[in-house]
This record gives C-alpha cells, sequence and structure tokens, in this order.
C-alpha cells in the first residue's frame, strides 16, 4: 500500500474505534440507569475519582508529581475510588506506579488526546468527580467535548481543575529581568489566556494563596489553596554543630529560562560578596540537584560544592545551619523551602517566596514590599545583579544573622516548623482535598472556604 493509502486506513480505523467507543458509552450509560440510585445523598461520601494530568504521578519527576502522588495517596487513604490518566506513558511508569500505590489505583496507559476522548465516553458516566490538573490535559478535556452532564435523576459529575501554579506572574518577573517588560495589558491578556480552559471548571485548586488570588480575579469559581503535605522531623542536629549554607534544586538550562539557576547565580555573584563581607569566608554553599548548566559548573570552587543528585538529603539538613532560596521569579510555591522548614533547618528566602508561602515576618528582618498591585503585573523583582542590586544587601544581612546569632537562628527554625505544622500538613491536606470534593455535592453555584480562613 502507499504512504497515503495506509494513512487513509489508519485513519479510518481510528474512527472505527471511537464510534464503537461511542456505542458502548451509550449502552452502558442505559445500563447503569437502571443499575444505580441516584447520585447524591451524604455529602463527603466515597467517590470515583478520575485523575487526568500530563505524567504519571512519580515523586521522582519533580515539577508537582509529588503533590500529585500526595493527591493520590490521600484520595486512597480516604476510601475513594481512585483513576489516573496520563496523557503520555510508558508501560514501565504504568507499572511503577501500580506497584507504588499496591493495585488500589487503576492507571490507564497514556494516549494523548485521543485517548482521553475514549476514555471519558467509555467510562465517563460512572466517574462522581474529575480531577484534571494543568493546562494541556485541561485543554485536551475541553477539546473532548465530552459533557458530564446529569443522566437520569444523578447529579452530573463535578469538574476540578488544578491550575497548581499560575505562570503569567513568573514570565512577568522574568521578562523584567532577562527581557522586555510586559505592558499591564499584556499581562491581563497573559492571565485570561491561562485560565481559559479552566471557565467551565466547577472549582478550581491551586498550590498557594497568591496564585489563588490570582485565579479568583478571573474565575467566578470557588477557589481552594492545597499546598503539598510536609511532615515535621523531630530531633535534628542544634546550632552548635552545624555550618555552611545548602540550596536545593534541579540545575538545568539557563539563568534567563531556569528559575534555580539564576537563584544559584544571583546569589554567587551578588550576594555572597556581601555575606563575605559581614562574616568571613569561613563558610560553603552546598549546592544539591542535577547539574547540567556551564554557567553553574563555571561557578565551583572549594567554597561551593556541587553534590548532583543526592538520594538522601537528611544528612545536609542535619549538617548546614543555614537554607537558601534565592529566587527571583519562579511560580507556585517553593516545595523545596517548605521540606527544608519540616526538616528544622531555618530558610532566607527572597520577597517573592516569603508572599508565595504567606510566611509571617521575623521579628527584627527586615520585610521589603512583596506582592502583586490589585491592577498590572507583579512589581516585586530585584533591581538586575549587573546595575547594583540592593535586594542583595538585604538577602546577604538576613543570612548573616541567621547564620551567626544563636536566638535568631532558633525562633526562625521555630517559626518554619509551626508554619508547616499549621499550613502544609497531612491533616490541613486532607482536609482541603475534603471540601474540594464536597463542594461536588453543593449546588453550582455554592462558593468554597479559602484555604485561609478553613484551617488558619
Amino acid at each position: 500500500m502507499s504512504v497515503k493509502a495506509r494513512l487513509g486506513r489508519a485513519t479510518m480505523v481510528e474512527g472505527v474505534k471511537d464510534v464503537l467507543a461511542y456505542a458502548r458509552a451509550a449502552y452502558r450509560g442505559v445500563v447503569r440507569k437502571r443499575a444505580r440510585p441516584a447520585r447524591g445523598g451524604q455529602a463527603g461520601a466515597q467517590k470515583h475519582v478520575l485523575m487526568i494530568d500530563d505524567l504519571v504521578p512519580d515523586p521522582l519527576f519533580g515539577a508537582g508529581y509529588p503533590r500529585a502522588f500526595a493527591i493520590v495517596q490521600s484520595l486512597v487513604a480516604a476510601g475513594h475510588r481512585v483513576s489516573f490518566y496520563p496523557m503520555r506513558s510508558s508501560p514501565a511508569d504504568i507499572d511503577r506506579m501500580t506497584t507504588a500505590f499496591a493495585g488500589a489505583v487503576l492507571f490507564h496507559p497514556g494516549a494523548g488526546a485521543r485517548g482521553l476522548r475514549r476514555l471519558l465516553w467509555t467510562h465517563g458516566a460512572d466517574v462522581d468527580s474529575l480531577f484534571i490538573s494543568r493546562p494541556m490535559p485541561m485543554a485536551a478535556f475541553v477539546q473532548a467535548g465530552w459533557q458530564a452532564g446529569a443522566k437520569a435523576g444523578r447529579r452530573s459529575a463535578q469538574v476540578v481543575y488544578d491550575a497548581e501554579a499560575v505562570l503569567a506572574p513568573r514570565e512577568a518577573r522574568r521578562r523584567a529581568l532577562f527581557d522586555t517588560r510586559w505592558s499591564d495589558q499584556d499581562y491581563q491578556v497573559a492571565i485570561a489566556d491561562e485560565l481559559a480552559v479552566a471557565r467551565t471548571a466547577d472549582a478550581v485548586t491551586a498550590v498557594g494563596e497568591g496564585d489563588a488570588a490570582t485565579i479568583r480575579s478571573v474565575l467566578d469559581a470557588p477557589v481552594f489553596v492545597l499546598p503539598h503535605p510536609v511532615a515535621i522531623r523531630a530531633g535534628t542536629a542544634p546550632f552548635g554543630d552545624r555550618q555552611d549554607f545548602l540550596f536545593v534544586g534541579r540545575l538545568t538550562g539557563s539563568s534567563s529560562q531556569s528559575p534555580n539557576i539564576d537563584s544559584v547565580t544571583w546569589f554567587l555573584t551578588a550576594v555572597m560578596p556581601v555575606l563575605d563581607s559581614l562574616i568571613g569566608t569561613g563558610y560553603r554553599l552546598h549546592v544539591v540537584g542535577r547539574v547540567e548548566s556551564a554557567e553553574i559548573e563555571a561557578l565551583a570552587s572549594d567554597r561551593v560544592v556541587l553534590h548532583g543528585v543526592v538520594e538522601d538529603l537528611q544528612p545536609l539538613y542535619d549538617r548546614c545551619r543555614v537554607f537558601v532560596a534565592s529566587t527571583r521569579y519562579a511560580a507556585g510555591i517553593p516545595l523545596k523551602v517548605v521540606e527544608a522548614m519540616g526538616e528544622g533547618i531555618p530558610c532566607v528566602v527572597t520577597p517573592l517566596l516569603a508572599d508565595q508561602l504567606a510566611l509571617p515576618p521575623q521579628p527584627g528582618t527586615a520585610q521589603p514590599e512583596t506582592g502583586q498591585p490589585e491592577t498590572g503585573q507583579p512589581h516585586d523583582v530585584p533591581v538586575d545583579r549587573q546595575t547594583g542590586d540592593t535586594g542583595a544587601r538585604q538577602f546577604a544581612e538576613n543570612c548573616a544573622r541567621l547564620y551567626t546569632d544563636q536566638a535568631a537562628w532558633q525562633a526562625a527554625r521555630d517559626s518554619g516548623t509551626a508554619h508547616v505544622t499549621r499550613c502544609f500538613s497531612q491533616q490541613a491536606f486532607d482536609t482541603v482535598l475534603h471540601d474540594v470534593l464536597r463542594q461536588g455535592d453543593r449546588p453550582r453555584d455554592a462558593q468554597g472556604v479559602p484555604f485561609s480562613q478553613s484551617i488558619r
């Protein structure tokens, strides 16, 4: 057969599969209407939740997938029936995740947008809630044209869009540092375009309060803050047994595209010289994470130790005195900071990250203006390191204070662990996730309770 003929035949076969999928869906819908009672009843009852994401929820992938793993884990622990559709996957991915959850989660092989459409038409009528993460899967869901509508007395399936992080504010900060600054109109258009896919969602979840506020400014749906759960480790090393600074993050690409590379480069070139003048040079910076950057490799020295990927971070958490997160542009929340606070190591962060985490001010520590105005784009971008950086001096002074003042170090440590316990505990995470699913049992115009009010 010619190439054209083979392609035509393949298209016809796929079309026949789609028709058969629609026919099976119609038949199963009739059977379910006769066999199942009306959906609803007691709020919070066990549900069938179908999760849709770019990849399987493997924590080793980073980039929000540890949080996706935690969501699945929490749903299973609550007794819900969970299915998971990755837009793309390998057989090894499916086997690994099936084993990780001991068979409690049904992982469908990823087959892109076409596979998602078939899955929805074949099994969608049996789903109570769809939990769709990230823009591309949500766009594929919308394009699939499947209606989660009410059927024969049953309540329609709930659609939850897990935005995780809103990327437009991060891009605005990056452009201000390395490129042409957006106009306020361009910024608003970027946010509206990014969140357009979520306009049909019944509820939206975000990883931080800043992202939630941005989403609420565009969408009418109830928005919940669902951060990553982190455990507190007790019995960590005291101040006197520690030395040096620690940075954790994947370092691939360039500083103009990677927040982590910019973070380390800015610390070494702008912050560290000031810090040296304040406390001397008897300390080192330990950098942990995959390094695929000529910029970072060129900065390695006897005082800048590149460890690469480290499977067990606890020895370094106990060895180092201060964790630094010198991030100047980012989206979502800095999970590495939350984990470090849970490990009992005080953190020095930029105003951007303090705002994302809603950290309480530390006594005696200057708090530069942060946040985003009611209209327009974020204005908390530090001065570029090439032109004299006043933000670097403030960051260095905060580092010096925690590194040399034991009382300040202990106060920051206690404040960090208290913040993690209050906002990032497993109990807080489970409570918010329960509230999100319970939203599906309310009238469509009912508003959810913000995380800040239900937990704090």
